[in-house]
């Protein structure tokens, strides 16, 4: 089964790069890209996603609280793996406090995103062999 993603992210041109990359080195299809957390918040409430790309700094809801808010809705099920795209190392420790999946600083670096992208797809196979 492929992956299916969204990006949340306000910039435009870091979310273009963020999605040719992700469409260039793995099997995750971006099936909807966001500019504020409001909107990704109201439409992750109506549709499953397996990986959350996640900017911090964005207008409405920011990102650490959207992943707040999906990780404490969860309740024990598996919701979507967040990964950071962010240009701030500062908010690291709390992210993984969240115990999120992975977090990438821009300015991009295309060899962290495929080693980040290898890990989602592993991760994937592991747990499709597990449910098997």
């Amino acid at each position: 089964r492929m992956l299916t993603a969204i990006i949340v992210e306000d910039e435009y041109l870091a979310r273009e790069e963020l999605a040719y990359l992700i469409g260039r080195h793995s099997q995750i299809r971006v099936q909807a890209q966001f500019e504020d957390g409001l909107a990704a918040f109201k439409y992750l409430q109506t549709h499953r996603v397996d990986v959350l790309f996640l900017d911090i700094q964005i207008p409405s809801i920011d990102g650490m609280m959207l992943a707040r808010n999906l990780l404490s809705q969860q309740h024990g099920e598996e919701g979507p793996a967040v990964v950071f795209v962010t240009a701030y190392k500062e908010f690291a420790a709390e992210a993984f406090e969240l115990e999120v999946f992975n977090y990438i600083l821009k300015p991009y670096n295309e060899a962290r995103i495929i080693q980040v992208l290898q890990q989602l797809e592993q991760q994937a196979r592991r747990s499709a062999r597990r449910r098997a």
